[in-house]
Parts: structure tokens; sequence; C-alpha cells
């Protein structure tokens, strides 16, 4: 009996269910064209780099991208970095991570990512 009492149900509650999991992996299966992405949610995106900063100041470094793909634009934070080696302005990126908003942006916070060719 899925999420019922007793410790089964409590390892349930705690740690999921297969399904979740499942569910989590069928979100990963490829990459989601950046205008329809929904928010709060793990997912693949996949673009080119169309412009690049970072923010050198004390204390707080990050480097920000941001990500086109044809149907719209996201932008990717990486906290606590000046720079990532391969990511450059024009590369192609592939990037997994939680996409939100912040300060009336789309953006995924220190995700995965892939150089592509």
């Amino acid at each position: 009996m899925p999420g019922g009492g007793g410790r089964r149900g409590l390892l349930s509650r705690l740690f999921g269910s297969d399904r979740d999991d499942d569910q989590d992996e069928a979100r990963d299966d490829g990459p989601v064209p950046i205008a329809t992405a929904p928010a709060r949610e793990r997912l693949t995106l996949q673009g080119r780099v169309a412009a690049l900063a970072a923010n050198p100041g004390p204390g707080q470094h990050w480097l920000e991208a941001e990500l086109a793909d044809g149907t719209g634009t996201v932008t990717i934070i990486w906290m606590g970095r000046r720079q990532i080696a391969g990511v450059t302005p024009g590369r192609a990126l592939r990037v997994t991570g939680l996409i939100g908003e912040h300060r009336g942006r789309r953006v995924i916070f220190n995700p995965r990512y892939e150089l592509l060719a």
C-alpha cells in the first residue's frame, strides 16, 4: 500500500517511489524547446550560448550565459564560477536543471552541462 502507514509508508514518503524516479528519468530523456519549458520542473534544454558575462564581485562570483534554441532563451547562472572551460559565445550546450524565475527572467541555477560539438 503506497504511502500507507508503518515503516514502508514512512520510507515511501521520505524517499519517494519508483514511479517518482521513473517520472524524473522521463523528463531527462531529451531536450525540451526553451519556449515550452515548464517552470519548476527538472528538465534538459539544448541550444547555443548567445551571450556570456561574469560577475567578479568581491566574495560573489558567478558566470551567466544566455542559452537560445530558436524558440526562446533562458539565463543559465553558475554560482561561484568566473569561467568554465569551453563555455563560450556560440558554443552548443546541453543543460539539465530546475527552471524557475529570478527577477523576471527564466533562469536555471548551477545546472549539469554538456559541451556539444
